[in-house]
């Protein structure tokens, strides 16, 4: 009896070191390139690591919140701090030259209506730090931040994408707290049609969604 207890709890232990840390591998996109934004640029994916390349991507950018945004005050906003999801990170230029910055992002369980079944909702979300916003110059986004969307598969994680519908929903939480968004407002040049390259489910219309942060 205690050796099949002994076999249960390690079994456990197994199921749940793969729903904190789901084996993550870098994806491939045709479509990488630098979005240059008033005096700012920023590449139109994030990476699994410190290094741009088109065969080191994980998610299209998707996200764009403006106004008086700022990293933390966004995640806090939606669904909190997420601790142990996986770093990603984005090579950003806010007109002082090209640096890295990373993020776990923010993550709550979500009914997707386009699945029919519950995921876990992911955005992570990236701008120069310090400050931990984009500073627009000339004025048109004040304090902004970019941010990537994406599904995983609840519980286990076994898959992630459909980061188009993950940015409907973004949109639809960030609406339900209040403020404004524009779907599909500009064109990032990261449209990805449905393809399965791995456990990554690409589905990407190219367009970012812009919300206004009071």
């Amino acid at each position: 009896m205690r050796s099949i207890l002994i076999k249960f709890l390690l079994s456990e232990l197994v199921v749940f070191s793969v729903i904190l840390f789901p084996l993550i591998s870098a994806a491939t996109t045709s479509h990488l390139t630098v979005i240059l934004l008033s005096e700012d640029q920023f590449y139109n994916y994030d990476f699994l690591s410190d290094q741009a390349s088109s065969s080191n991507v994980d998610w299209p950018v998707t996200m764009l919140f403006y106004g008086n945004a700022e990293v933390n005050k966004v995640k806090l906003a939606l669904f909190g701090l997420e601790a142990f999801a996986s770093p990603m990170h984005e090579l950003l230029n806010d007109g002082n030259g090209w640096t890295w910055d990373s993020d776990r992002g923010t993550k709550d369980t979500w009914y997707s209506y386009y699945l029919n079944f519950y995921v876990y909702l992911h955005m992570r979300v990236y701008a120069p730090n310090p400050p931990d916003y984009f500073n627009d110059e000339l004025g048109y986004y004040g304090h902004y931040i970019i941010g990537t969307t994406h599904y995983d598969e609840y519980p286990f994680e076994s898959w992630s994408g459909f980061s188009e519908y993950a940015e409907k929903d973004i949109a639809l939480a960030s609406e339900a707290i209040g403020w404004a968004v524009f779907r599909d407002h500009t064109f990032f040049a990261n449209s990805e049609t449905y393809r399965e390259e791995g456990n990554h489910i690409w589905d990407n219309n190219g367009y970012a969604t812009f919300v206004y942060v009071p």
